[in-house]
């Protein structure tokens, strides 16, 4: 977290986000609040963008099939033919995908990209 002091020299009207991503149970910034403060809570630039936990077991059976996770949502193999995945697993990705989708409206994630002027509510 460091190297924002150092570019922020460089853009001081710019955006930056802050990208968690939840892979496990941990929480680094729930933990450490000074470092929380000081990068994110305190800088008008920074965007947090939370990027939810996606079912394990999911995980792993969509990382098995070697297909993007829309792939194994659609219940297709590499191979474009019919998977044959759980439709369970395939819900609790779908229901992740959503909620990234959800995440990226909710911070004008395309609106950033895009280079209009964007007010968070």
């Amino acid at each position: 977290m460091e190297e924002l002091d150092e570019i922020s020299r460089y853009g001081r009207d710019q955006s930056y986000f802050l990208v968690k991503n939840f892979i496990n149970e941990a929480s680094f910034f729930d933990w450490n609040e000074d470092l929380r403060k000081k990068y994110v809570t305190s800088s008008k630039g920074a965007i947090e963008i939370n990027i939810p936990k996606l079912n394990e077991m999911a995980y792993e059976q969509a990382e098995i099939a070697g297909v993007p996770f829309s792939t194994f949502v659609a219940n297709k193999n590499a191979r474009g033919s019919i998977g044959g995945y759980s439709l369970v697993l395939r819900g609790y990705v779908r229901t992740w995908m959503h909620q990234i989708v959800h995440e990226y409206d909710r911070v004008k994630l395309l609106d950033h990209i895009m280079g209009r002027h964007v007010k968070l509510s």
